[in-house]
């Protein structure tokens, strides 16, 4: 279908925010530095990490700058109250993402979106 699927680890990392934001970082580099515009489905692993107000900042900061690379978004195991909280801050900075991201609970169900396989979850 082109493009390509790329999975974004940001989950089992607890409270521990300098490995996390480490991580991000690390992604971000890696994304930015690749080839192609537009051409990235990502689904975000949120599982077992602590989202608070900081790490939503960082990964709204960190949205936007490898935005010109999505194509599609998804954010996986993170709670209903979490969700509003990213969405909130989402439409707060405008970002575009926020009228196309979608939540979900199962990584498979993600990557079926990201791939066209399904029209709509969550």
């Amino acid at each position: 279908m082109g493009g390509e699927l790329h999975p974004l680890k940001y989950g089992s990392y607890h409270d521990d925010k300098e490995q996390l934001f480490a991580v991000i970082k690390a992604e971000e580099e890696f994304i930015i530095n690749s080839s192609g515009k537009n051409n990235r489905r990502i689904w975000i692993d949120l599982y077992e990490t602590t989202i608070d107000d900081e790490v939503i900042e960082v990964l709204i900061g960190h949205l936007q700058l490898i935005r010109h690379k999505i194509f599609n978004l998804c954010l996986v195991g993170c709670t209903p109250y979490v969700q509003k909280l990213i969405k909130k801050k989402m439409k707060k900075v405008e970002m575009d993402l926020y009228y196309s991201t979608r939540y979900f609970d199962d990584p498979e169900a993600a990557k079926h979106w990201l791939i066209g396989k399904i029209k709509e979850d969550s």
